[in-house]
């Protein structure tokens, strides 16, 4: 049944496909209405709207995620146009070359808005081979197998797992000189520092910072988001090397580990208040801090 879907996706157009998709995120929201009213909760205390902009904020996100599935599984049938689908501006490589020369290695953080498989695939279509870090998903046979399978075909793409020898690879990628991607809204549970994301207490993984104390290299936020006005069209923008910045005390960038994850989080969170509905709601990410109270 998996490859019957994956096939008869693959053969649709490209507007089809994206329309099948957000039929598949509305679906998803209602056979998924528990965790659904568990979104528009965290939603509504997160952001300090009402129930009813949570409800939609949350609904499009569904849908969102619904069309970057799709987008994930046509990787193959988009790769060599990947140009046509994301604008990846002269600014931006320009920020990404300069940190680059610096020759420490550059780590790119990301978060989980719109599809940050796809803004990978548009940086690597300029030449830059990334070593992406990833957790595997939870069943390792099935939907693990393909979701791999794709990556691994994504000629650039270096994955490295968030587990076992994992760090190792890490440290060999940025003193190689190497761009690797770090996913930095991910609930770190016990490893992490609990501290304020969207106003409300979580964990907070803190390996970005700890790695610049070791290598000193640049840290670039990553922002992309979909074209609200035309599905198919995504930016992916880079607007500062964010390790040059110093922190609300004025100190350089890694001196104080919680001051400048505190910097990590400021900017992931204003990707999200601005376009609250292109973020993964049903990611909780105050599992560990707030557990069954959202």
């Amino acid at each position: 049944m998996i490859n019957f879907l994956i096939a008869l996706i693959r053969f649709l157009p490209h507007g089809a496909a994206l329309a099948f998709g957000r039929l598949v995120g509305r679906l998803a929201r209602l056979l998924l209405w528990k965790k659904t009213d568990k979104c528009e909760a965290r939603c509504v205390k997160s952001l300090g709207v009402g129930v009813t902009l949570a409800r939609d904020i949350v609904k499009k996100s569904f849908i969102n995620m619904g069309m970057s599935v799709v987008e994930f599984i046509r990787f193959p049938c988009m790769k060599d146009r990947v140009k046509d689908f994301a604008i990846f501006d002269e600014a931006s490589k320009k920020i990404l070359t300069e940190a680059i020369s610096r020759g420490r290695g550059v780590i790119l953080m990301v978060a989980h808005m719109d599809n940050w498989e796809l803004a990978a695939m548009r940086v690597i279509s300029e030449g830059f081979p990334l070593h992406v870090v990833y957790t595997p998903q939870r069943n390792q046979g099935g939907a693990n197998d393909i979701i791999t399978k794709i990556r691994t075909e994504t000629e650039g793409m270096l994955l490295i797992g968030n587990k076992g020898a994992g760090l190792r690879e890490i440290f060999r990628a940025l003193r190689s000189g190497g761009v690797v991607v770090i996913m930095q809204d991910l609930d770190a549970r016990r490893d992490g520092i609990i501290m304020n994301f969207l106003g409300l207490p979580a964990s907070t993984h803190d390996g970005v910072v700890k790695l610049y104390q070791k290598f000193k290299c640049p840290i670039i936020p990553v922002h992309y988001l979909r074209d609200p006005r035309d599905f198919s069209r995504h930016s992916v923008t880079f607007t500062e090397i964010l390790s040059d910045r110093p922190d609300k005390n004025g100190r350089p960038f890694g001196e104080d580990l919680e001051a400048s994850l505190e910097l990590c989080n400021e900017v992931i969170e204003s990707w999200i208040r601005q376009n609250p509905e292109q973020w993964m709601w049903i990611m909780d990410r105050w599992e560990f801090t707030l557990g069954k109270e959202i």
